[in-house]
């Protein structure tokens, strides 16, 4: 071909790529046909006006992106097959093949995990008591962004590159101090991850295959049993009481079937907020040492006790080192940060770290070394301090507004607890409905079947996660759940009464 008329948009974009445009259009239009050679690029250069390198470029580009094909010393030419047809049948094949939509076939079903109210679902609300969730209107982000800031200047070229999957080694440094000072956790292997669940499910597809079992919580953290179930092990309820997992029942479910492994919450045992009393952990290590069966200790919110000092993590005393112990930053900082940790035995240590570097190779090492900075400026404790004293105003703010609610007649029971984010709240109801009708007043608020094994409906407990609203807004929002728990009772009353007369 010697002569190619192009139309060449004019805009803002450098001169190849608007040509590779004309090109492209010229073709699509069928102005030059599958297999024709195009004119030479000293040619186009010359109608064009442009330099001969800059008809090359944009050549080039189509090449790449199969319109044109090269051949050395030779003329471009247009491919046979062009992208904007390949999907088309071909003349007498009958039906394309690119019809029929592809059938997946999953060897794992995720359950669905319910994560809470996104921040667009909670301006649907006006109160949310939402589980474990901090107050982030309150966290100093000044503070933490001045340690970003330093943590960017020093030895940037160090930091950008690929790390240790374990941790940045100045945060681990920093983090093997807290934990030994704070938690009474010392000599242990430190692993950084992306919150509590990652490290729960390491350990779930480390440890577990298709048909084992863990014994868990009857009323827990369902995170933790889809990561199990994800590894293809089946979860095992051991009833919860008030003072948290029985260990009667633990040992009725270890001799009737092998149990590979066992989680539990017994700081403040989630969602009930009861904490495991010394005896019962004692218990619960004995049974696991005697049947060699690990524990994963999840600890998620360490810190916030109110009436005493925390009781030591099991992980503390642990000479059959088979103690897993995970916990996070989340909720003391704020969710989206994502640094979570695991305090592991040797043993556990390189397989973990390998496994990790697999899945999500690492945390971000500027931030890990800004918390590190945080921590070593004091500014992680002062923050710690201040929302310790904050939590404890709020948790007592919500006791007296249910005692105001419970006084006008409404049958409320609940424990106050020492320590943690939330309260579990028996408000005599079924809690499924009291949620909707809490909902319809813009209060959200968790039922007693998000926490159970299968989430079976029913039950009459709620999950009021206190730590995220001020005073005044916890004490509007429990007026509105006492309404919608008061229309609920007097619905099953008359539905009662209605009954008795047929």
């Amino acid at each position: 071909m010697l002569e190619l008329t192009l139309v060449v948009p004019q805009d803002a974009r450098p001169p190849y790529l608007r040509i590779a445009d004309g090109l492209r259009a010229a073709i699509q239009a069928g102005h030059v046909q599958p297999g024709e050679r195009l004119p030479s690029s000293r040619r186009l250069a010359d109608t064009l006006g442009v330099h001969r390198h800059t008809i090359t470029a944009a050549m080039d580009e189509l090449v790449a992106e199969g319109w044109l094909e090269a051949g050395e010393r030779r003329a471009h030419r247009v491919c046979a097959v062009l992208p904007s047809t390949f999907f088309q049948p071909r003349p007498g094949a009958g039906t394309s093949p690119f019809r029929q939509k592809h059938e997946w076939q999953f060897v794992r079903q995720p359950a669905p995990v319910d994560c809470g109210p996104t921040p667009a679902q909670r301006h649907g609300f006006h109160y949310v008591f939402q589980s474990g969730t901090p107050d982030l209107r309150l966290f100093p982000y000044d503070e933490l962004r001045s340690c970003l800031a330093e943590a960017l200047r020093s030895k940037p070229d160090l930091q950008s590159g690929y790390g240790d999957p374990a941790g940045h080694e100045h945060f681990v440094e920093r983090l093997e101090l807290y934990l030994r000072q704070v938690r009474a956790l010392g000599g242990r292997k430190i692993i950084v991850t992306h919150g509590t669940q990652e490290g729960v499910y390491l350990v779930a597809q480390l440890l577990l295959k298709p048909g084992h079992k863990v014994a868990v919580e009857a009323l827990g953290y369902s995170g933790a049993w889809d990561a199990f179930q994800t590894a293809g092990a089946d979860i095992v309820p051991v009833t919860v009481d008030a003072e948290g997992m029985n260990p009667d029942a633990l040992e009725a479910v270890i001799r009737k079937q092998q149990i590979q492994l066992i989680y539990l919450t017994p700081h403040h045992q989630y969602p009930t907020t009861a904490t495991l009393p010394p005896a019962r952990r004692m218990r619960i290590y004995e049974l696991a040492s005697r049947h060699r069966i690990p524990i994963i200790e999840d600890d998620y919110d360490h810190e916030f006790h109110y009436r005493c000092q925390p009781i030591a993590p099991l992980a503390s005393t642990d000479p059959c080192e088979l103690v897993i112990y995970t916990s996070t930053l989340s909720k003391i900082m704020f969710p989206s940060i994502r640094i979570g940790f695991m305090a592991v035995p040797e043993p556990l240590y390189q397989p973990l770290v390998n496994l990790r570097a697999v899945i999500t190779r690492q945390n971000s090492a500027f931030l890990q070394d800004a918390v590190a900075r945080w921590m070593e400026n004091g500014g992680f404790e002062r923050h710690l301090r201040r929302m310790r004293r904050v939590y404890q105003e709020r948790r007592d703010t919500l006791v007296d507004a249910l005692t105001q609610a419970k006084s006008s007649g409404l049958p409320l029971n609940w424990a106050v607890p020492d320590g943690g984010m939330a309260l579990w709240l028996d408000c005599g109801a079924d809690a499924d409905t009291v949620t909707q009708q809490a909902a319809a007043a813009s209060v959200f608020v968790s039922p007693e079947s998000l926490y159970r094994a299968g989430q079976t409906p029913g039950g009459q407990h709620l999950r009021l996660g206190f730590a995220s609203q001020t005073p005044e807004e916890i004490r509007a929002g429990i007026a509105r759940l006492a309404e919608a728990i008061s229309t609920v009772h007097k619905s099953a009353d008359k539905n009662r009464r209605g009954k008795s007369v047929a």
